[in-house]
């Protein structure tokens, strides 16, 4: 996930994306984490049924696992849970990502301002991404919810969910680049 652990990976000569759903919601739960500790994270990615080919269809229970798995290694969640929905519904709906995340020390100013400027980094790569639904503190509690708009320029603006890993695997490719340009890293 570029704007969390890219500086941490930089040097190495194999680098792999997680799912688009990570890519959604991993940024947001490092936010929260990073400023009052996140002991349980929880993410519903919904995507439009027409973008999910046959790869998403087959693999869905891996999607679920490896986008879990990343709400802890890479968001800093003591436990994840990650849930996928194909929605069949016609016009179809942009990628739609609600994030719950149970907080050690709940600080609504730390949260908000932690979020609005994950949300400003993960723009820099991927335009359409949109907080939808400003965090929302109820107890311990943290929800919000993003939104991801495709550009559009070969896939539907629906597909969201394929824009996003495009997306942030351009934005690693462009930032090792630029490392590799100014000698911070080898070629």
């Amino acid at each position: 996930v570029p704007c969390v652990n890219l500086e941490k990976f930089k040097a190495e000569s194999n680098l792999n994306m997680v799912t688009c759903g990570g890519q959604a919601t991993v940024p947001i739960v490092n936010a929260i984490h990073r400023v009052v500790g996140a002991k349980y994270a929880e993410i519903v990615a919904c995507i439009a049924s027409k973008s999910a080919g046959p790869g998403t269809r087959q693999n869905i229970d891996e999607f679920t696992q490896t986008t879990a798995k990343a709400l802890e290694v890479v968001g800093g969640a003591k436990k994840g849970k990650a849930i996928i929905v194909l929605n069949p519904a016609e016009p179809p709906i942009m990628m739609t990502n609600t994030v719950y995340v149970e907080v050690e020390k709940p600080d609504e100013k730390s949260i908000i301002a932690s979020v609005e400027e994950m949300v400003k980094d993960v723009q820099s790569y991927v335009p359409g991404y949109q907080l939808r639904v400003p965090p929302i503190l109820e107890g311990n509690k943290v929800t919000t919810i993003v939104q991801i708009e495709g550009a559009g320029d070969f896939l539907p603006k629906y597909s969201g969910n394929l824009d996003i890993i495009t997306s942030a695997a351009a934005g690693v490719a462009e930032k090792l680049a630029i490392m590799i340009l100014r000698g911070e890293i080898a070629a």
